[in-house]
């Protein structure tokens, strides 16, 4: 009898280990829902990654994170990925073969298991892939994949590190990054620019609410909303009196028409309205004045019962300067 109830109890013991064990079925990693663009007037590199991911910034390089702490999981060889783009001066004399394939055998004298080097594109830039995997301890095992263009003797490099299981998990985050990435323009054409004026290359600006392009020195701010107001972005460069301002409020049921109707007798001066296209949605414009000297616009859409009103101004003498800038802003604008 009692030997019976011992092999009872330990049928029952593993029974609930068992019942335990198949309920820790949480996934080990963040599922990627959305994705945002980063940009900084400084780093003068564009490209996606999920939203939400913790991003360290030291000098030419961006690294990626799912969080914070997952940050210094990695860094103490736990678990977790990294990606990373960065850039970096390189001998111009120094061709991209010889770059990586110095890598290359750096690598294998290391003691890491290296693939072949394959090729792909970053932007339009000829690319050289790596990819190697090693041992970093006896319980953490690294899978590495970068990819190296080499550009007006800089190189820029996108690379994705994981630990252990976690590679597979976010391998879309280093195809996302390299799909879709833009390198900065040739430096002397930046420099030769004036500082004062709208960059001819542009960044993206994307959240919940809508995504747009604007010039690269060109800064976003998202002011904390008032009254109905649901959404503000304001878009500044080096002159202050030439700017952009895009805000979202209720429609309350109201045809664009019927909204510039209510709407322009509280502009100065303002112009007969004319017809456009904001993100594929029938809008209308017109001009009006609000100080003297600056020119400024009025754009209207409305979608979803919400109301998308765009507000330019710029400097007079300056208009063929900032105007096309200006308009090709709104013309990239996509509604959500």
């Amino acid at each position: 009898m009692l030997n019976k109830m011992i092999s009872s109890s330990s049928m029952m013991l593993m029974i609930c280990v068992l019942f335990l064990a198949g309920c820790d079925t949480k996934p080990k990693y963040q599922a990627i829902t959305e994705w945002q663009s980063y940009q900084n007037p400084y780093f003068k590199m564009q490209f996606r990654y999920p939203k939400g991911w913790y991003a360290a910034e030291e000098g030419g390089s961006v690294k990626l994170y799912t969080t914070q702490d997952a940050a210094l999981k990695f860094f103490e060889k736990i678990e977790g990925v990294e990606a990373e783009v960065s850039f970096a001066k390189v001998d111009s004399v120094t061709s991209l073969e010889t770059y990586v394939s110095n890598i290359q055998k750096d690598l294998t004298d290391a003691g890491y298991e290296v693939q072949p080097i394959s090729t792909r594109t970053l932007e339009d830039t000829p690319a050289s892939v790596l990819s190697y995997r090693g041992a970093l301890d006896e319980k953490t095992q690294i899978r590495v994949i970068e990819a190296i263009a080499m550009k007006d003797t800089m190189t820029y490099t996108v690379k994705y590190s994981g630990l252990n299981d976690q590679y597979a998990a976010y391998q879309a985050v280093f195809d996302t990054i390299v799909a879709s990435i833009k390198l900065p323009k040739a430096s002397a054409a930046v420099s030769q620019a004036d500082p004062s004026l709208p960059a001819e290359d542009f960044v993206e600006f994307d959240n919940k609410f809508l995504k747009l392009s604007h010039p690269s020195n060109f800064e976003t701010a998202t002011p904390a909303p008032k009254g109905e107001t649901q959404f503000s972005l304001e878009l500044k460069g080096y002159r202050q009196d030439c700017t952009i301002r895009v805000d979202i409020l209720p429609a309350k049921g109201l045809t664009v028409e019927k909204v510039v109707e209510q709407n322009s007798k509280f502009y100065k001066g303002a112009s007969a309205p004319r017809a456009t296209k904001i993100s594929g949605e029938n809008a209308l414009f017109f001009n009006y004045v609000a100080v003297k000297g600056i020119e400024s616009r009025a754009y209207f859409a409305v979608k979803n019962d919400k109301t998308y009103r765009v507000l330019m101004n710029y400097f007079q003498p300056m208009r063929a300067d900032f105007l096309p800038a200006f308009e090709k802003v709104v013309a990239s604008l996509q509604i959500k």
